[in-house]
């Protein structure tokens, strides 16, 4: 099978080449753009990508978290970061990172008024929410009129994965970095990178570095590192379900064994224990099941899966999920 031209800009290594060098700081301000930032409200003429000067080589450092930090023309800050797997804790991940970006403006005695907005956007090649928007902004506002509290807060989800099936009426830069995200060798873009500058210049950038070897050697240990940890978590998923099986069958007959018992006790007639006995069984069995869903359901949680897969491995619901933690 021949190898693809391109490099999947979609590994956070690569991504960053791209989007995150300030000798085509052009790239990034575009894309940026392409959000439609709220805050902004206008656009973007000019950066400063704060932490391009740290980055590591990551055949040492495979899971590392690789992010691009920037502040804007009018102060504000940016952070955009990448996930390809599905990431336990996301969204107060995110929360957090925000929080500390926001905070960490300030030095000691500084007033809060110093503060500049803060933008977070993460760019997702899994499916985080179960809508069908691939661009989901989130903000502080009041909860019934839906007047906004500030500019303080706005954070961005990409889902790529849903480029196929989202409806959503996005405009035609967003439609371009989304298809240079999800399919770089697509000819329509070939098409943009010759209308649309910045769009050139990320095509351009995308094929030195997957002629380079020693990029395509860092961007394959980085991908390799991703399948590894797929394979892990399905291997942890195969064998909470054995387990999860195991046990909830001996729980079931156990369970129903002690009730069946218990009812033909009370009936006290020979037909009553039996009715007991079977009745008993057939509940047991079912409460064994339930609860062998919810030790795999552990399981995977401790493993450090989504709630959603889990839900969807399952079928239990985030109710029954959320009940385990």
């Amino acid at each position: 099978m021949m190898k693809p031209k391109y490099l999947n800009p979609l590994i956070d290594y690569i991504f960053k080449k791209i989007f995150g060098d300030e000798k085509h700081k052009e790239i990034l301000i575009s894309f940026l753009n392409s959000l439609e930032i709220e805050s902004q409200g206008r656009k973007i003429v000019d950066l400063q990508i704060l932490n391009n000067a740290n980055e590591k080589r990551f055949k040492r450092d495979k899971f590392s978290i690789l992010d691009i930090k920037a502040k804007l023309d009018n102060g504000d800050l940016v952070n955009i970061e990448v996930q390809i797997l599905p990431y336990d804790h996301m969204l107060q991940r995110t929360m957090y990172y925000w929080a500390k970006l926001y905070s960490d403006q300030l030095n000691q005695g500084e007033d809060y008024g110093a503060l500049n907005d803060t933008v977070v956007v993460n760019v997702l090649g899994y499916n985080q929410f179960p809508h069908r928007k691939i661009h989901s902004v989130y903000q502080i506002r009041d909860k019934e009129s839906g007047e906004k509290l500030g500019d303080f807060l706005e954070i961005h989800f990409l889902e790529i994965r849903k480029i196929e099936e989202s409806q959503q009426e996005i405009n035609e830069d967003l439609k371009g970095w989304l298809l240079f995200l999800s399919d770089p060798e697509n000819q329509r873009l070939m098409k943009l990178g010759k209308e649309k500058e910045e769009m050139g210049k990320a095509i351009n950038l995308l094929e030195e570095l997957s002629r380079s070897r020693e990029e395509r050697a860092i961007a394959e240990e980085r991908e390799k590192a991703l399948r590894d940890e797929l394979s892990f978590r399905k291997a942890a998923l195969e064998k909470g379900l054995r387990e999860g099986r195991a046990e909830g069958r001996e729980e079931g007959r156990e369970e129903g064994r002690e009730e069946g018992r218990e009812e033909g006790r009370e009936e006290g007639r020979v037909l009553g224990k039996e009715e007991g006995r079977a009745e008993g069984i057939v509940e047991g069995l079912e409460k064994g099941m339930l609860q062998e869903k919810l030790n795999t359901a552990k399981k995977l949680l401790q493993k450090g899966m989504a709630l959603s897969e889990v839900a969807e491995i399952t079928g239990l619901s985030s109710e029954e999920i959320e009940g385990l933690s």
